[in-house]
């Protein structure tokens, strides 16, 4: 065993400065005492200060630094570059999360606690599986941070699978689409949503990328216009040609709007949109409900109605997987009726 005194530089100066900082808390050798004992790389070091005698009685054990789990989760957003519509996601996250348990630490995150999680959302929120889903993953995203950032050694969701059901995709037909053409065809004066929810329809846009669309990602590529713009969310670039697809529907709207800088098109928040949204849809005679996102996927599923492969259908989308588009593969009434019919040779076809 080696004396502090006799110890190499930087031991000494580590356990001074700590002792300097009791000094400033009260320590003093009349009243108090000090025992300090480590092992670093094999060797025992000690250094005591004042009446060890005084160590004796009530005992406090004092715990490594803890840290709240919704003012990490905080600070972290705070930090991150997201989108306004995902800090919004994950804020709402950390709000359920103070409603149920506010001051858990993040150190105190465990499978059971992830169990009990689920269940206040699903027994006591009345909160649809895929909801459920959608906290647990902005969870498991704030949790992966603490392992990075070395706040947690233990990994709560090693063992826990977040459950998800699978959906319809709800797009608009060809038809509601034409309704939505006719009914803008009416209006005295442009309508910014129903525009930029059109345009996302013939180029499957997401909602952030027509947001922050300009006439500068549209490029001449052998004498045909393209869309070549990096997306917000996944930082991919996607080439879209624009005077091909759909016929050109899209280009052509860029073109009756007289903005040659900035932003296209001149949109509110999210919720905003989705409420003119259902106001326009109403007033063009559809009975859906219909969201922004819905103009992706109508651009998917009628491309691949019309026949387009879906590995095009990928990269228009800028999907990383095929797996990622398949989902807007699934056989529609149309397409089964359209597939069938093929099968039938021309004499034998029934009306």
């Amino acid at each position: 065993m080696t004396n502090i005194e006799t110890a190499s530089p930087s031991i000494e100066t580590a356990i001074s400065s700590f002792e300097s900082q009791l000094r400033k808390l009260g320590l003093t050798e009349d009243n108090g005492a000090l025992l300090i004992q480590v092992k670093i790389l094999g060797q025992n070091y000690v250094k005591s200060i004042g009446n060890l005698n005084h160590l004796n009685g009530a005992t406090i054990i004092v715990e490594g630094k803890k840290d709240y789990l919704t003012e990490f989760m905080r600070r972290e957003i705070q930090l991150s570059s997201n989108a306004a519509s995902t800090t919004k996601l994950h804020t709402d996250t950390v709000k359920l999360i103070e409603g149920y348990t506010p001051e858990i630490f993040l150190q105190d995150i465990t499978y059971t606690y992830l169990q009990e999680l689920e269940l206040y959302m699903r027994n006591e929120r009345k909160l649809a599986i895929n909801t459920i889903a959608r906290h647990m993953k902005v969870l498991k995203r704030y949790i992966n941070i603490a392992i990075k950032k070395e706040l947690i050694s233990k990994y709560p969701f090693a063992n826990y699978v977040i459950r998800t059901e699978e959906t319809k995709k709800e797009a608009l037909t060809e038809k509601e689409l034409e309704l939505l053409e006719e009914y803008r065809v009416t209006l005295n004066e442009p309508d910014e949503t129903l525009n930029a929810f059109l345009f996302s329809c013939y180029t499957g846009l997401r909602y952030s990328d027509v947001c922050r669309f300009t006439k500068q990602f549209i490029v001449s590529n052998n004498r045909k216009k393209w869309i070549i713009i990096k997306t917000h969310k996944k930082k991919r670039e996607v080439r879209i040609p624009i005077s091909t697809i759909f016929n050109g529907k899209a280009l052509q709207i860029t073109k009756s709007i007289n903005r040659s800088r900035g932003p296209l098109f001149q949109l509110s928040n999210n919720q905003q949109v989705s409420r003119n949204l259902r106001k326009i849809t109403k007033a063009a005679g559809i009975k859906k409900e219909v969201t922004f996102h819905v103009a992706r996927h109508t651009c998917a599923t009628l491309l691949l109605h019309r026949g387009v492969s879906i590995t095009t259908v990928q990269k228009i989308l800028g999907h990383k997987s095929v797996k990622t588009t398949e989902i807007y593969s699934a056989v529609t009434d149309l397409t089964l009726e359209k597939e069938l019919k093929k099968s039938n040779p021309k004499q034998q076809r029934l009306k």
